[in-house]
């Protein structure tokens, strides 16, 4: 009798558990037919606006124009998915103004004065769930909606870590230095938000980018500093020289990289003592660094330095080395120097350097 009960409770855990299985799978299909659906009707929806508004855009005449208006507002009427689709070409008809003849614009104007897509998104914003709110304050920030500044930096101090990096990234597309030094100093302590999603806050920025990097240095610690400098070494930012000296005195090694870097990035011959002094750094990485600065500085002091480093014991600092005196070394006088010198592994890494060069120039130096 117990052996048989035993047997009944098996065989109904089975059945309860095949159930929930076929109920499982039940439910993924009907999220995958309606997510279907969804990007169908999305698709449709994309075509038909697009349509509308080329043949509203380029209407030949105005009275044309004005049924094709009105035949675009009929159809986007009050549904959310509509209006959204219409902001959306909106702005990528914004981001291809250089195509559009100015007489154009006062029916674009139109268009935006109807759609009133600052007001949808703002609704979006204050009665949405968590992705609604996220993604209405990016449409905003599409819209340089600096008037509603105020109310998405509420957000920075959301619950949900989405909608705080969405406020943030939409603040900084704004320009707003407050909001991005707030954000920033959230990032000292929470690690949630990963280097890679700093990098992209900072590139994002719109503001006075000199005077953002001045205030996160003032009042951030050395990882943010390090982040900032990093984002902003391509674009070469000579007011921020001074500060990317004392930089490099730190102690801070990822600090100290990143000063090294943005200052060698400059290319500015006043700072060459800099740069040879980075050079005998004990971080190799820092040595790296400073000789891609006497490349781009390219004096006779610089490429004697380089001489130099095509010694150093680090096997990527004598590369990288080697490799500038050929690319800056037209006359061949410093290859020379090194090739006739008495260190066997500068010779093989400024040999290995005229190699390539030749091979990427088709079979000679260029």
């Amino acid at each position: 009798m117990t052996e048989f009960s035993y047997e009944i409770l098996a065989a109904s855990l089975i059945i309860g558990f095949l159930v929930l299985l076929c109920g499982e799978y039940l439910w993924l299909y009907i999220l995958s037919k309606k997510n279907e659906e969804s990007n169908l009707y999305k698709h449709e929806v994309n075509e038909r606006i697009h349509s509308l508004m080329e043949a509203f855009l380029y209407a030949p005449t105005e009275s044309s124009r004005q049924v094709e208006f009105d035949a675009l507002i009929k159809y986007i009427g009050d549904e959310p998915v509509k209006k959204d689709e219409a902001a959306a070409q909106f702005i990528q008809l914004l981001h291809r103004a250089e195509d559009i003849p100015p007489e154009k614009f006062t029916a674009l104007n139109s268009l935006y004065e109807r759609l009133d897509p600052i007001s949808f998104y703002v609704q979006g914003l204050q009665n949405g769930n968590v992705y609604e709110k996220s993604y209405a304050v990016r449409r905003l920030a599409d819209f340089n909606a600096t008037d509603k500044i105020e109310e998405i930096r509420k957000l920075l101090s959301n619950r949900n870590a989405d909608v705080v990096y969405n406020a943030a990234m939409a603040l900084s597309e704004l320009g707003d230095t407050d909001s991005v030094v707030i954000f920033s100093k959230k990032c000292e302590t929470n690690r949630f938000y990963s280097h890679r999603l700093l990098l992209e806050l900072f590139q994002a920025y719109t503001g006075d980018r000199v005077a953002l990097v001045h205030r996160l240095d003032e009042e951030c610690n050395n990882y943010i500093k390090a982040t900032v400098i990093k984002a902003y070494t391509a674009d070469c930012l000579g007011a921020l020289a001074g500060l990317y000296i004392d930089g490099m005195s730190s102690q801070d090694a990822n600090l100290k990289i990143a000063c090294v870097k943005a200052l060698a990035q400059l290319g500015n011959p006043e700072y060459e003592q800099k740069m040879e002094i980075a050079l005998n750094d004990k971080n190799w990485v820092v040595r790296l660094a400073a000789v891609s600065g006497l490349e781009k500085i390219g004096t006779p002091t610089a490429l004697e330095a380089l001489v130099t480093a095509t010694q150093d014991e680090e096997w990527w600092v004598r590369t990288a080395a080697a490799r500038a005196i050929v690319h800056i070394d037209f006359q061949l006088v410093y290859v020379e120097k090194v090739l006739s010198g008495y260190d066997k592994y500068a010779a093989d890494a400024v040999k290995n350097a005229l190699y390539k060069q030749i091979n990427m120039n088709g079979g000679g130096l260029q």
